[in-house]
């Protein structure tokens, strides 16, 4: 057994720490693109572990996702009928957690905004569901790093995302050193309209944007906090003009399961492909741990997850970190999804 991704893609994220893919869960690795080589991290005791081990027809601890849904019957990450190879082929790379948005299943790593209203929260006394740890502002990018990463020989295709790659400084930069055969793939949360970069990625043969949307309206605006659908939508049809392939990639949790098909359909009007990403944490957003008025929304590729027992104390957790942040960002779940609300009695 082989997993494509550990054998030609390198994956590196916010912090600049090596991963071995962007789902998988292996503790912090000490090898990091500002203190290391790709080959230091390919030579690495993780790398060459989770190699042998899938070697053995087993999963890597790590890669419990892919576990879950191949056990399933189901397509997983490392199914996906897509071509890598030979050597190093893909990046999948997070230039820093530079971000504008305060969504609300994201995590003060990877979003600078997020970091913020965690720091304030905890200034004011009150709860914070990532505890009190600080969170630094991640930003490792530099032309130098970025003409090493650019240059490898035998790429195919760069992943870019966040924080939000179009925050990225150098972000040109790093583009002008790619080779235009280079497939150049984005996901984006679509507030940030360049000119430059929308300049800049018409040389590509073929440029992929999935744009980070989570509803269509409100839904997205109080997912995705600091959000505007209208300015959003503007964006990504705009966007839509130069590029190859365009989707949209929403993270399936409680706030948004009810609306699936509403962001399908919008998908649908506009030609947009749909590639969905079933949220694991945090728990309490857990499509498993719904009330039923929730579950029945679910569509059939999901429910070998979602038909689990929910756990109350999960639900519990929700009503309370779901108070503390419409409190902290003056807004109200009620008014934004209505239907959630009424499912948590939520008044």
């Amino acid at each position: 057994m082989k997993c494509k991704y550990l054998d030609h893609q390198v994956c590196v994220k916010t912090s600049g720490e090596y991963r071995l893919c962007c789902i998988s869960n292996e503790p912090t690795n000490r090898e990091n693109v500002t203190t290391h080589t790709v080959d230091d991290w390919r030579n690495s005791a993780t790398y060459q572990n989770a190699i042998a081990t899938f070697e053995n027809g087993l999963f890597p601890k790590a890669c419990e996702k892919c576990k879950i849904q191949e056990e399933a019957g189901e397509t997983s990450q490392r199914t996906r009928p897509r071509q890598y190879g030979p050597g190093i082929s893909h990046l999948d790379l997070r230039f820093g957690s530079n971000c504008n948005l305060q969504c609300t299943m994201c995590y003060p790593g990877v979003s600078s905004s997020l970091a913020k209203e965690h720091q304030e929260m905890l200034k004011q006394g009150i709860d914070s569901p990532w505890g009190d740890e600080p969170f630094p502002n991640f930003d490792w990018y530099t032309d130098e790093r970025g003409e090493y990463l650019a240059t490898l020989p035998e790429l195919r295709e760069v992943y870019l995302t966040g924080g939000e790659p179009m925050m990225v400084k150098g972000l040109h930069k790093f583009l002008q050193k790619l080779d235009s055969s280079v497939e150049v793939r984005f996901n984006t949360n679509a507030t940030i309209m360049n000119p430059n970069i929308y300049e800049e990625l018409k040389r590509f043969e073929t440029v992929n944007m999935c744009f980070s949307i989570d509803g269509i309206g409100k839904v997205n605006d109080y997912i995705r906090w600091g959000s505007n659908w209208q300015q959003v939508e503007t964006n990504m049809l705009k966007w839509a003009e130069i590029v190859k392939y365009k989707s949209l990639g929403p993270t399936i949790q409680v706030l948004n399961l009810h609306h699936y098909e509403t962001i399908i359909d919008w998908c649908k009007k506009h030609d947009f492909q749909f590639f969905d990403n079933l949220l694991m944490n945090p728990e309490y957003l857990n499509t498993k741990n719904a009330p039923d008025e929730i579950k029945q929304y679910c569509p059939e590729k999901f429910k070998y997850w979602v038909d689990q027992p929910a756990d109350i104390i999960q639900q519990e957790a929700f009503k309370k970190w779901i108070s503390i942040f419409d409190k902290q960002r003056g807004c109200s779940l009620k008014e934004y999804i209505p239907e959630v609300a009424k499912a948590y009695g939520i008044n």
